[in-house]
């Protein structure tokens, strides 16, 4: 399963003392992900923040893989499924023709 995650600055900020540090850490992090392919892709939004495309094969797997990230108390975080644009589409182009009669 491919998940959208979208992590934004918490209510709750890096430690200014611990930011450099934890931020190296989450590079590392971010980058062992990409490299065992859990993570396709990761990018940094302007302002704070970041998303990325997650591979997991549950909810439950992708829960662990979140609570594992270093950074993981400071960001508000909104998960997302996906699905494959042309499965979806041809499923709700079925779905339409269906109610269309």
């Amino acid at each position: 399963m491919k998940f959208l995650v979208i992590a934004l600055p918490g209510t709750n900020p890096l430690p200014r003392e611990q930011a450099a540090d934890l931020l190296t850490v989450g590079i590392s992090w971010i980058k062992s992900k990409i490299e065992d392919g859990t993570v396709e892709c990761h990018y940094s939004l302007f302002g704070g923040g970041g998303m990325g495309i997650v591979n997991a094969a549950s909810h439950e797997v992708m829960l662990e893989t979140l609570l594992a990230y270093p950074l993981y108390p400071f960001f508000t975080w909104e998960v997302k499924p996906l699905l494959d644009y042309e499965a979806a589409y041809k499923q709700y182009a079925s779905f339409y023709q269906q109610i269309g009669s």
